[in-house]
């Protein structure tokens, strides 16, 4: 994901995420009014509040499409809730999110004949609705399978302070050293082959499949379930209700380019402008579908 506050002058703030399932480590927030800026942890539940609140910000997140007619959104336990075009619509801040959050939604269909999408989303505030920003779509295309297995919104990040000399990155060779370990420890064994980012793969063969965003529950139901969900994961995480962002330092993290470089430039000129690059239009134009491999 990545979140951009707009002209709110005295705290306009830059968040990303780095795909990794981690509620503490794949977050940082970058605080524009410091004399050096750099980014800070923070944890997906203060990404959470900042997403909701009222206050002018552009938006990329991810979306799941499936073949499945009525996904219930309502047993989502990685997903969020946003407006956008007037509508409660289920969202995610990273791909890994997604597809590890099919563990729980509910849908009874063969794992071999499930398909889906993962699209990238760009959103921007319009108003105010009911206390909370209201998005407007600007783009979306689908995600291929390597772009879903290691995309890195740093990139973006990378992109907008590439110029700025008082922006540091620091610590690559920590970072390098905390990704052998994080490697070792992520051959984790994963019984469901659903669950599993790295299994998934393109069907070319099935372009013409129907496929439907999940089923939200109505408004009414939403923002209790918002918070029952964060205190269900604040639970799980052993994270006390009332914990506050800590600032300490980021590290880099290197990632896989496999084209996302060619996103970055198309994508802000986009949100500045009233027309679409060609390159994100030919994108909108291509169907990628996935599935899951045996």
């Amino acid at each position: 994901m990545l979140l951009e506050t707009l002209d709110l002058r005295t705290n306009d703030v830059l968040i990303y995420s780095q795909n990794l399932f981690n509620f503490n480590e794949s977050f940082k927030i970058i605080y524009k009014n410091e004399k050096i800026r750099r980014p800070h942890r923070i944890s997906y539940f203060d990404v959470c509040n900042i997403v909701k609140e009222p206050t002018a910000k552009n938006l990329i997140i991810y979306r799941l499409l499936t073949n499945v007619n009525s996904l219930d959104a309502y047993s989502t336990k990685y997903g969020y809730f946003i407006n956008i075009n007037g509508k409660m619509e289920l969202i995610y801040f990273d791909p890994i999110f997604a597809i590890k959050d099919l563990r729980h939604l509910r849908f009874d269909l063969d794992p071999s004949r499930f398909r889906f999408k993962i699209q990238q989303v760009g959103l921007t505030s319009l108003t105010r609705w009911e206390g909370e920003p209201n998005f407007a779509e600007v783009y979306n295309f689908d995600l291929k399978a390597v772009e879903a297995q290691n995309q890195n919104d740093k990139i973006f990040a990378d992109a907008i302070f590439a110029f700025d000399n008082n922006f540091i990155d620091e610590e690559l060779e920590k970072e390098k050293n905390q990704k052998q370990v994080k490697k070792s420890s992520l051959k984790e064994t994963v019984i469901d082959p659903v669950a599993n980012l790295k299994n998934i793969a393109e069907d070319s063969s099935t372009q013409s499949t129907q496929l439907n965003l999940p089923k939200t529950p109505n408004s009414e139901q939403i923002k209790d379930l918002r918070e029952e969900i964060i205190s269900l994961l604040k639970q799980a995480l052993n994270i006390p209700d009332e914990q506050k962002t800590d600032k300490i330092k980021s590290t880099q993290v290197e990632f896989d380019e496999n084209g996302n470089h060619d996103q970055v430039k198309s994508v802000f000129d986009l949100f500045k402008s009233t027309t679409k690059s060609d390159g994100l239009t030919e994108r909108e134009k291509d169907s990628v579908i996935l599935k899951f491999n045996k």
